[in-house]
């Protein structure tokens, strides 16, 4: 149940809202926001608030998929609903562990089986699919087509949720087909072009598919108007920057892209720290890269070209490895 108050001093006017459990009572989030009392200024900051705060607690990793995926946790595989397969999937994207993928992966399947015209479910499969064919997480047998079967049964049941055009799109991405990828994202744009929940991940999807205007514009005005922002997008930022040879704009998205479960993370900050000249910097965080991925020697190129579909972007990325001593297959 989500509640709220609204208290004005001299300062200005402050909104306070808080998402309590309707059942238990227990207070689950809350957080205050101020502005001034400036008439003009009051509708626009209705708007922003009512975004910020759906966003909050509607989006992937937003508050009540985190409560709701925690309880799901404690409902043995055989017992689970589709929901809560959906919300396992949900928690290994907090965690990355194989213990979570497996259960994850599991109940996915079985949900599918029991429940076969749920396409959120048929697309969640195939998201877990393309990761792990993308990042080589864990050792199973993930094909891309499978995943790519997967997600069209998903658009094929549900062709209006923008979250399973999303996954589609990701699947063409790593399938290398462009035309189709970009026409996909469009579409998942059209079906709510004001959704703050989706729109830094379809400006991270334009720019990975090279639409250097559209993408990175779309993400920087999601970073603007919503502060619970998917932070995985300045990944795509720091591909547009490499890009452009921008090195120092570059590294300050490193600075904010902080998934260290991934082996992306000291990747990012190896290979910009070797196109920088740091090298005894970078030296460590390529360390830090083998750590996350030991056989990234021979498995790095294939990896890189999963997410960077340029060849002259892949090939700064290689050299600025190179530079601090990580040489790629």
């Amino acid at each position: 149940m989500l509640c709220g108050s609204i208290r004005t001093d001299l300062n200005g006017l402050k909104v306070i809202v808080n998402l309590v459990d309707g059942l238990t009572g227990m207070h689950i989030w809350g957080d205050s926001y101020r502005t001034d009392l400036n008439p003009a200024g009051l509708i626009s900051f209705e708007e922003r608030i009512a975004s910020t705060v759906v966003s909050k607690i509607s989006c992937e990793d937003g508050i009540i998929t985190k409560a709701l995926s925690a309880e799901s946790k404690r409902v043995p595989p055989a017992e689970l609903t589709t929901h809560q397969a959906i919300l396992r999937f949900y928690r290994f994207l907090n965690d990355f562990s194989p213990e979570t993928f497996l259960g994850t992966f599991e109940a996915l399947r079985q949900a599918c089986s029991q429940e076969p015209e749920c396409g959120l479910a048929w697309s969640m499969l195939a998201r877990l699919y393309s990761l792990n064919y993308s990042l080589e997480l864990f050792d199973l047998e993930t094909p891309i087509e499978r995943a790519a079967a997967f997600a069209e049964r998903g658009v094929k049941l549900d062709p209006a949720n923008q979250r399973i055009r999303m996954i589609m799109a990701f699947i063409l991405l790593f399938k290398n087909d462009f035309s189709a990828g970009l026409a996909e994202v469009d579409r998942t744009l059209q079906l709510n072009p004001n959704s703050l929940i989706s729109l830094e991940n379809i400006g991270y999807l334009l720019t990975l598919f090279g639409d250097w205007q559209r993408g990175p514009a779309l993400i920087n005005q999601a970073i603007e108007q919503n502060p619970y922002y998917n932070i995985t997008v300045h990944y795509a930022l720091w591909v547009d920057w490499v890009r452009q040879g921008r090195y120092e704009q570059a590294y300050e998205e490193t600075l904010r892209f902080n998934k260290p479960l991934l082996f992306w993370d000291p990747l990012l900050k190896a290979a910009n720290l070797g196109l920088l000249g740091r090298i005894e910097e970078g030296v460590q965080a390529g360390n830090d890269l083998l750590k996350c991925k030991p056989d990234f020697s021979t498995r790095g190129r294939v990896l890189i070209q999963h997410y960077i579909k340029f060849d002259e972007i892949v090939a700064k990325v290689i050299q600025g490895l190179k530079e601090v001593g990580i040489d790629v297959a």
